[in-house]
């Protein structure tokens, strides 16, 4: 992420070409595309896109580029200079207050004072509470006074030869248009004569020359504000959109604004009157059927507000219209009020998905076997299937639950949509009464109420649904108000106002700075190593532009991004918006890496236990028995080679069910003594469990553990109590080949009846079972120097899980700070973009941004898997002894 930026002008106006390769929409026109020029079509398509409104070409042209473009010709555009000059207008506009400007000309500016000028005051209720804000935003190094009374001293000295303040002629204003090659302006009565009126602001006639002001600063201020006053200033503070700003009509005298929605509305009633002036109309009506007519055009005007073509202005040149853009569904722009309703809707979703499209019952047969082709074939049906259901219902789902949070539209009827979404996606499937199933997905749950997923997902489900009315419910609360009203109210915009929305407020205050931050640079440019004497700055200021063309400086780097994300000085200095799409992903990343190492977690745990268990043969299942209660079964008056008990007592989770032949269970059956109190056979439903390694220890006076041990062939269970079973048993019988006389232990020659099935084992038997035993003993020390230990294991997985959780947190840190080193790059103009044809092809192709959101969850989940994975086995290749001397070879 790291890289070197310019630094002061050099950086502002790379700056300044990324806005305008951010607006442009072609390269067709070669030279203009070149230029950085912004024309008509390019203005349409931005606010098409951006707000969603329709204007022509033809109304771009005579109400924004005639005013800030200087023509209305198809060929006029905003080259940079002009966008210059529009960033300009706040800052200039709020360098005098109404009250200054009517003052009497003749009071001027202190020429020798250094002190800031005032700037206008907004809500006081907003300057006390963003006081600290305000502090460490907008303080300049230099004064706006100090900058102007220079560039009038630069102005004056190249058309006068002298910086003094002189009195404001035509013969003034037409040597200044010589003096910067204007020459098309110098004849140009009317203009001259408009500019020394807005100077002394009053009508003056071309017949007379001018020269009662006195061209000083305050002279210059007046004449660069003179058409802004209509721009308010206290915007900047106000928790309003962009949208708002512009499109809101102005205070009126009460000091109420009234929103567009209410002034779009074709009900007559005026929403903005209160309760009691719309009861005194209804009372006035004077029958309850004109009352319910008010009230139905009321709940239709309420639910198609917004929809369709809207007049959002109706100005000489033909009505601008905004056209509904369902700002709940596109996760491309960031239109929604709130980022939290919306990354709750999505966690949603995800819950929604895990327990209904994704949990049991939810397969469907298309074929019948177990070959491959089949079950490839029913692998594609299933996923076909679930990718048909994901597109139908995941639209219908955001389109439902995301309703209410739109920026524009303000509805109960979408207040409405929400709730019920959330009542019908979320609440009733977990209400028994409410559950049902169907040919596509069942709301169903095949786990018991008390399963820890079934007490999961309620937990889970009743938050998501919590925080999504409460969303709503904020959302109702809104309609009450106008946008204006929330945005100049302290309390109403803490609760209201929307997390969009406070971002558009920190950009605004962002453009502040940056505006101010660009006048500073070119200040300096102005006034760096400046000779003494009055002089003009012009030659200086390219000069000094030269030698910082090539100096950089290194970029902010991890650490700075993250202290500027949680001080909001990526907002409120740098403004850069960071979309609600990437801090789902992001929280959609922190869950799927916790989930992987979960479940290796108990993965592992169970591994490791059942080689304990299994290999090292350390038993999780305990059994004993006493031989009185055993027989040894004979077939003619010859043992069998192993006995069968009662009341043997299994204890520990590892007693687990296994199946058994059929075969093999009926001939046992034939064995295995009554049941020692109903004398009852114990055959008929019992619960069968057999086993592989496990041994039962006899029990008895004068036996300790391991002096005799027989192993557990089969057990038929017929009494339960918590982890403790009481089984009738058979012992003595390998059950893996059947190998009978598996009694070990130095006292089982001496238990009766163990030792009578021990002297009755064949010879050749006996000679086999020692020299099994030897080979056994020989296997046994191989073995023991090729198993590894329980520490090598454990180690591994212990390295494993913490490698991947640090590389899911490392994938999740990473995320914004690379997202704004590539903003960075782009706007220091390291990542070409004006003048590069391919940052076209990056604009035409903004719906694609969304495919990352999938993106970012399935990496980081294969990426913390793959990284357990590896890292896990890397580590146990390490310390077993088999691997360990080969990889000291390599790596020495």
């Amino acid at each position: 992420m790291s890289f070197e930026r310019p630094i002061g002008a050099a950086a502002d106006v790379k700056e300044l070409e990324y806005i305008a390769a951010l607006i442009q929409t072609t390269d067709s026109d070669k030279e203009g595309f070149v230029d950085a020029s912004i024309d008509a079509r390019d203005i349409k398509y931005h606010l098409r896109s951006r707000y969603g409104i329709r204007i022509s070409k033809e109304q771009v042209r005579k109400i924004i580029l005639s005013g800030l473009g200087g023509g209305e010709s198809e060929d006029d555009c905003l080259d940079l200079c002009e966008v210059v000059a529009a960033l300009m207008i706040p800052c200039l506009r709020k360098l005098v207050t109404d009250d200054w400007i009517k003052s009497d000309s003749s009071e001027s500016f202190n020429e020798e004072s250094d002190g800031p000028v005032s700037v206008v005051k907004s809500n006081p209720e907003e300057e006390s509470d963003d006081e600290q804000v305000k502090d460490r935003l907008f303080h300049e190094l230099v004064s706006t006074e100090e900058i102007l009374r220079d560039v009038l001293s630069n102005i004056l000295l190249l058309a006068t030869g002298s910086p003094k303040p002189q009195p404001l002629t035509k013969e003034l204003v037409r040597k200044i248009f010589a003096a910067f090659d204007e020459n098309s302006l110098v004849e140009n009565d009317e203009l001259v004569s408009e500019m020394i009126a807005a100077a002394g602001g009053d009508a003056l006639s071309e017949d007379t020359e001018g020269g009662a002001v006195l061209f000083n600063t305050k002279t210059f201020a007046r004449v660069l504000t003179s058409d802004i006053m209509l721009y308010d200033p206290s915007v900047e503070n106000r928790y309003t959109s962009n949208f708002v700003d512009a499109f809101s009509p102005a205070p009126n005298e009460g000091g109420q604004n009234t929103s567009i929605t209410a002034r779009n509305s074709s009900n007559e009633i005026d929403m903005s009157e209160g309760i009691d002036a719309q009861d005194a109309k209804k009372n006035a009506l004077g029958t309850v059927g004109d009352g319910a007519k008010v009230a139905f055009n009321t709940i239709k005007d309420d639910a198609l507000s917004g929809l369709g073509e809207t007049v959002i202005a109706d100005t000489e040149y033909g009505k601008i219209t905004k056209e509904f853009t369902f700002s709940t569904l596109d996760f491309t722009l960031d239109n929604q009020r709130s980022r939290f309703h919306v990354v709750s809707v999505w966690f949603g979703f995800i819950a929604f998905y895990l327990r209904y499209f994704y949990g049991e019952g939810n397969d469907h047969a298309v074929c019948s076997g177990d070959g491959f082709g089949c079950q490839v074939g029913q692998s594609i049906f299933n996923w076909t299937i679930l990718m048909l259901l994901l597109c139908i219902t995941g639209v219908i789902y955001f389109a439902v639950l995301g309703s209410g949070n739109d920026v524009y539209r303000r509805s109960f009827l979408d207040v409405f949509i929400g709730v019920a979404g959330v009542l019908v996606f979320v609440v009733f499937p977990l209400i028994p009464d409410f559950q049902f199933r169907t040919a596509l997905f069942s709301t169903i749950s095949d786990n018991p109420t008390g399963d820890i997923f079934h007490v999961t997902t309620i937990v889970v489900f009743v938050i998501i649904a919590t925080m999504n009315l409460y969303f709503q419910f904020t959302n109702a609360i809104r309609v009450l108000f106008s946008d204006e009203t929330i945005g100049r109210s302290k309390i109403l915009s803490r609760m209201l106002v929307g997390s969009i929305t406070r971002d558009e407020r920190h950009f605004k205050q962002a453009a502040v700075f940056k505006v101010n931050r660009m006048m500073d640079n070119a200040f300096k440019l102005h006034t760096k190593d400046k000779p003494g004497g009055p002089t003009s700055t012009h030659d200086l200021a390219l000069l000094n532009f030269n030698k910082i063309s090539d100096k950089t400086e290194p970029a902010p780097g991890f650490f700075w991004v993250w202290k500027s994300f949680f001080n909001n000085d990526l907002w409120m200095k740098e403004g850069i918006w960071i979309h609600t799409r990437l801090l789902a992903g992001m929280l959609g990343q922190i869950f799927v890496v916790i989930l992987i190492v979960a479940v290796y977690s108990i993965k592992f745990r169970g591994w490791i236990d059942d080689y304990t268990e299994n290999v090292l043969g350390e038993q999780s299942c305990k059994a004993s028995f006493d031989v009185e209660n055993c027989i040894a079964p004979q077939f003619n008056g010859t043992h069998l080679g192993f006995i069968t008990c009662t009341e043997v007592i299994l204890e520990g989770d590892g007693c687990s069910s296994n199946q058994i032949r059929e075969d093999v269970l009926k001939t046992l059956c034939e064995y295995i003594p009554p049941h020692p109190v109903t004398n009852e056979t114990v055959c008929d439903n019992a619960r069968v469990y057999s086993f592989e390694t496990e041994y039962a220890s006899v029990t008895g006076e004068n036996i300790q553990q391991g002096d005799c041990e027989a192993q557990l062939t089969a057990c038929f269970s017929y009494e339960i109590n918590d982890d403790i079973r009481r089984a009738a048993c058979v012992l003595g019988i390998g059950p893996n080949f059947f190998i009978p006389y598996r009694f070990e232990g130095p006292l089982c020659e001496s238990i009766s009846p163990i030792n009578s099935v021990l002297d009755s084992m064949p010879k050749l038997f006996r000679q086999a079972e020692t020299l099994i035993r030897d080979l056994s003993d020989t296997a046994d020390d191989l073995i023991d120097k090729i198993l590894p230990d329980i520490w090598m294991l454990r180690l591994a997985a212990t390295v494993g899980l913490v490698t991947g959780l640090i590389v899911g947190i490392s994938i999740f840190v990473h995320y914004i700070p690379s997202t704004v080193s590539t903003v960075l790059k782009f706007r220091s103009g390291v990542l070409p973009s004006l003048r590069d044809p391919g940052f076209i092809k990056y604009r035409k192709s903004l719906e694609g941004v969304t495919y990352i959101l999938g993106l970012m969850i399935w990496g980081a989940l294969s990426s913390a898997f793959l990284t357990v994975v590896v890292f896990a086995g890397a580590t146990f290749l390490v310390v077993w002894e088999v691997t360990r001397p080969f990889l000291k070879k390599v790596i020495a």
